[in-house]
């Protein structure tokens, strides 16, 4: 006996029928978390790749997360512990060595590995590798050097900036000015107020020198070197001296009643806004002064890594191999897109050459980018951690409480004791 369905009936069966295969089909979706420090705004070239990747890969959806940098490593440790990790991260790369040792990130494949050590510059690589182990795939890239008001200098009778270590002190000693109470109001020279602020121009100071601030084996310091000694003691002259003080910072700068500061080149955006069309002829970028010999600077970036308890780890690094190599005819990646309109800088070979890098004020950082001057940040073992401890002898030096000799040797203790506890 044949059984004739109804219009009703088999319209019930349709839907069900409909109903189960859309559930298997939304079964069959991989969902890609990525979280990164950038928000909305600033991830919107990246927003728009997302949905272009989702569109040609319809088993890919991504969701995107956004934390604020300050809170970033936390949010990443804390979500481990509650099983929510995203599957990409965008971290900084002085924080891989804890996140490496804590078994949070996944190596790349080995093809992945050999593409990111031809397609990227030798110091960001650097950057993003551990005990020779590469972690991801670099990101933005900050490169440090010297800052100078053009104008400032000439109108003090100098035409051209710092070029080794006792030129820096002299110029910005002719620029300096006190108001009636003795408060500076114009420094030739300004540090802080954060903990890079000093600490990162201090290792670029100790690039610059030829000197690494720390060993090889990232096990001990460099502190108490003479080349060490020497910077920071300078670093204190220009406070002894009225030259600088706590309360003149690297905003000064910005605001134009300061000369010059070792500073990263995304501070160009702001300078830019600040100093409208006499940004060209106001601010110049210089290598950092030193002993005479060989240019020499730190840079740090960040980094894309895939969390090591990822159930889409290989469907990850293809997403971000995609999102770092330029498509459908773009002249950049997505990612290079990304930094572009931040104007920021990248590790990514094709993305620098595709950039509009040739102004006065770029130049200078590519130029100690591609040339290898500019030595990665160490990624030290608890980096946070000494980076502060670091900071605070070298503000006892700045306030004349203690010898550079004394500030060193005790920053050199502290720091070589948390190092020693490394796996």
């Amino acid at each position: 006996m044949t059984r004739i369905l109804s219009k009703s009936s088999f319209a019930a069966v349709l839907a069900c029928t409909t109903a189960l295969t859309g559930m298997a089909s939304a079964q069959d979706v991989k969902t890609i978390k990525i979280a990164t420090h950038y928000n909305d705004a600033q991830m919107a070239p990246l927003l728009k790749c997302f949905d272009v990747y989702e569109s040609e890969h319809p088993d890919i959806k991504i969701e995107f997360q956004q934390a604020s940098y300050g809170d970033f490593l936390q949010t990443i440790l804390t979500s481990r512990v509650g099983g929510t990790s995203p599957d990409i991260y965008n971290i900084y790369s002085i924080w891989v060595p804890q996140l490496a040792a804590a078994g949070t990130l996944a190596e790349p494949p080995a093809d992945l590995q050999d593409w990111i050590k031809s397609s990227y510059g030798e110091g960001t690589v650097g950057a993003a590798t551990i005990n020779g182990t590469l972690w991801g795939i670099p990101t933005e890239l900050s490169v440090y050097q010297l800052l100078y008001n053009k104008k400032m200098l000439a109108e003090a009778g100098f035409d051209a900036p710092p070029a080794t270590w006792d030129e820096p002190k002299k110029i910005a000693a002719a620029i300096t000015t006190t108001n009636d109470q003795g408060v500076i109001d114009r420094a030739g020279y300004v540090y802080g107020p954060s903990v890079a602020n000093a600490v990162h121009v201090y290792y670029s100071q100790m690039y610059a020198d030829g000197t690494a601030p720390y060993s090889d084996d990232l096990r001990s310091t460099n502190f108490t070197s003479p080349e060490s000694i020497q910077i920071v003691k300078r670093q204190g002259e220009l406070f002894s001296e009225g030259i600088t003080s706590n309360t003149n910072i690297t905003d000064d700068f910005a605001a134009g009643t300061a000369a010059m500061m070792i500073a990263a080149n995304w501070n160009k955006a702001e300078l830019q806004q600040n100093f409208g069309d006499a940004f060209d002829s106001t601010v110049g970028v210089a290598p950092i002064p030193n002993n005479g010999g060989p240019a020499g600077t730190m840079l740090y970036s960040f980094l894309w890594a895939v969390d090591s308890t990822s159930q889409v780890k290989d469907e990850s690094w293809k997403l971000l191999r995609w999102l770092n190599e330029a498509q459908g005819g773009a002249s950049l990646s997505c990612t290079g897109q990304m930094l572009s309109d931040l104007g920021a800088l990248t590790g990514n070979l094709a993305d620098l050459s595709a950039m509009d890098t040739g102004d006065s004020f770029t130049a200078p950082f590519i130029a100690a980018t591609e040339s290898g001057a500019a030595k990665s940040q160490p990624n030290i073992w608890q980096a946070a951690e000494n980076d502060r401890t670091l900071r605070s002898y070298i503000e006892q030096v700045w306030a004349g409480n203690m010898t550079a000799e004394d500030a060193m040797a005790a920053a050199d203790a502290e720091v070589t004791s948390v190092l020693s506890e490394q796996q």
